[in-house]
């Protein structure tokens, strides 16, 4: 175990009656580090959460906080503090007063409660905020008080449950911003769960992607987006062109009825494998000196580019983000550099994988 591991999950397994919500899962979450579990509603990372804060026991395996095993640990007894997606603050009472509301139950005295709070306060920019109501406050401004309430305890750990989800778009990208620089201001690890791909590659130093209760990929944001590890992890982080192929040798693989220069190795020759390209690294050209020559199917404006959705004569659709238009129904070429293919090796059966390709051998596929 690393010795700045804080938090270790060693087999754990979670059901609801007979749903295994999570499975065998291990993981380590190391000290300062903003962590984030990402994946579709269902796939166990809310029970993740729960679990470490102490809302719920595990069905079987261990959960350790630095080293000591606390799978009984009542949640008042561990150090970590917990954001609620609706932020839980208390109606009633005002902003010194939510905030001081964890101080006073542990009897803290008056003059130290006064201090903590506004030094939280501080910390998340409300400071002169003490007494106003929370429905006088605005979305952003009520996160910043769950947080202060969070931080006012001084805890090793904070648990963020989808916490941005109910802010507008703008607003929940300043505190996308906001809560980094939080994060990084406190020194204190924070895990974060969403569902919202984009958020977790702006926010996480690492990112835990489940499915079905089980990590399907752990990495920096930038692993999980360039290097996905299966089709799920593939389709799910971004926008992705998935194709069937196979691995001809190392360097090397054939896939839409033509060979291509790659990155990849390791794979044994001839193995089926599915290939990953990103529509930002298709590059239109002519169709003549396009490496995939496909016809236009629809075009979007989207801003900063157009979302371009292509077909080749193999029926594989290929989405492109490109600056430069194209028209409906027009033949244009595709090209793209050896860098930008990702090859997965094929999760489905040879017959399942042969059935996918049938048709292409007679074009030559994979020759």
């Amino acid at each position: 175990m690393n010795q700045n591991t804080i938090i270790r999950f060693d087999q754990v397994t979670h059901q609801f009656d007979q749903t295994v919500v999570l499975d065998e899962v291990s993981f380590e979450i190391e000290r300062g580090k903003f962590y984030t579990l990402l994946g579709p509603s269902g796939c166990g990372k809310t029970t993740i959460l729960r679990l470490i804060a102490g809302f719920m026991e595990p069905a079987a395996g261990s959960i350790y906080f630095n080293g000591e095993k606390i799978n009984h640990l009542p949640a008042n007894k561990r150090q970590v503090n917990t954001v609620f997606q609706d932020y839980a603050l208390f109606p009633h009472l005002n902003v010194f007063e939510n905030v001081a509301f964890g101080l006073k139950i542990k009897k803290l005295k008056k003059s130290d409660i006064t201090s903590k709070v506004k030094e939280a306060l501080k910390f998340v920019n409300l400071e002169g905020y003490e007494t106003r109501q929370i429905s006088e406050m605005s979305g952003g401004q009520r996160q910043r008080v769950a947080i202060a309430r969070a931080i006012v305890n001084e805890p090793e750990v904070i648990l963020l449950d989808e916490p941005l989800s109910a802010l507008d778009l703008k607003l929940r990208t300043e505190m996308q911003y906001e809560l980094r620089e939080l994060q990084q201001r406190l020194g204190i690890t924070f895990i974060f769960v969403t569902h919202d791909q984009e958020e977790a590659l702006a926010m996480s130093d690492e990112i835990f992607v489940l499915d079905k209760g089980v990590i399907q990929q752990s990495g920096t944001p930038m692993d999980i987006y360039d290097e996905p590890i299966n089709r799920f992890v593939a389709d799910f982080i971004g926008e992705s062109n998935i194709a069937a192929g196979k691995m001809i040798a190392d360097f090397n693989v054939s896939f839409a009825g033509k060979e291509f220069e790659c990155v990849d190795r390791g794979l044994q020759r001839d193995e089926p494998v599915e290939v990953v390209i990103r529509p930002e690294d298709l590059t239109i050209t002519e169709e003549s000196a396009g490496k995939l020559q496909v016809k236009v199917d629809s075009q979007l404006f989207r801003g900063v580019h157009f979302e371009i959705c292509c077909v080749d004569e193999f029926d594989n659709e290929w989405l492109v983000h490109s600056t430069k238009k194209a028209e409906v129904g027009e033949q244009i070429g595709l090209t793209f550099e050896p860098e930008a293919i990702h090859v997965m090796r094929f999760n489905e059966s040879e017959e399942d994988f042969d059935k996918r390709l049938e048709g292409y051998s007679e074009t030559g596929y994979g020759n």
